[in-house]
């Protein structure tokens, strides 16, 4: 098992990691913007039995934007100001590191981009990463939802779909909204393509009460064969609950917000 080394600009603050990461991933939120001083952050998930860590640090603690309003807590050299790496109470099991800190141009890639749609357009990514944008709804839509304008949402959210039409969480959350409005067949079918395009909306579905209004339908209970159910329902015409929060996880969640 070979071991990488990453470190601060002074080299004060060092760490050594055995093996190769749980995950890579990129965040264009503006908080790792702002935190990075980059049009990006980029970083790498380990198992912390897998990280060593020498040299003093300096912390800071940030309280996540997002619903969970996790806590981060950025660790820095105190000598040259560099951050390194990254933890959080709630996982202590996971120690996140900036890519950066290895300055090894055979590092790994990147899989997963998160909070795409604040992607500098001049920042281009291989087809093979993953974009993920939850963050489309959470600006838009989510305020109508939370207050009960579950229609309005859900015309909101297919506008969105019409931009961004690679984002499976854009259609569970307008699939939640129609399921809210009465409308089971237009709710089914949303909640199919979402399940077609990642197939962790099927376990999210199975508890989201805000499916509840359709969950008795035929082509809902087959929705585990999602083309079965799309064609049935063709045959046939067409509170914040736990659905509208939700997205496809990002490989690592934003470290900045």
């Amino acid at each position: 098992m070979g071991t990488r080394s990453a470190s601060c600009h002074c080299g004060q603050l060092r760490l050594e990691v055995a093996g190769e990461p749980l995950a890579v991933s990129t965040c264009n939120c503006r908080a790792c913007q702002r935190r990075t001083g980059s049009a990006f952050g980029m970083q790498a998930g380990f198992e912390a039995g897998q990280v060593t860590v020498t040299g003093s640090t300096s912390d800071y603690t940030r309280v996540s934007d997002e619903s969970d309003r996790k806590e981060h807590v950025f660790h820095f050299c105190p000598d040259c100001g560099s951050q390194v790496f990254t933890t959080e109470p709630t996982e202590p099991d996971i120690v996140v590191v900036l890519v950066g800190a290895f300055a090894d141009p055979t590092f790994p890639p990147p899989t997963d981009s998160g909070y795409d749609s604040r992607r500098h357009p001049w920042v281009g990514l291989p087809d093979s990463v993953r974009r993920h944008a939850p963050e489309l709804w959470w600006d838009s839509a989510a305020p109508l939802y939370a207050a009960g304008r579950y229609v309005e949402a859900a015309e909101k959210g297919r506008e969105l779909i019409e931009a961004r039409p690679d984002q499976p969480s854009l259609f569970y959350n307008v699939a939640c909204c129609q399921s809210l409005a009465g409308r089971g067949a237009d709710a089914v079918e949303h909640l199919a393509r979402a399940i077609e395009m990642w197939d962790g909306c099927r376990e999210m579905a199975k508890e989201d009460a805000d499916l509840d209004p359709i969950r008795d339908e035929p082509a809902f209970q087959r929705a585990d064969d999602v083309r079965a159910g799309q064609r049935s329902f063709r045959r046939r015409g067409p509170r914040r609950g736990d659905g509208a929060r939700r997205a496809p996880p990002q490989g690592l969640r934003s470290v900045g917000r």
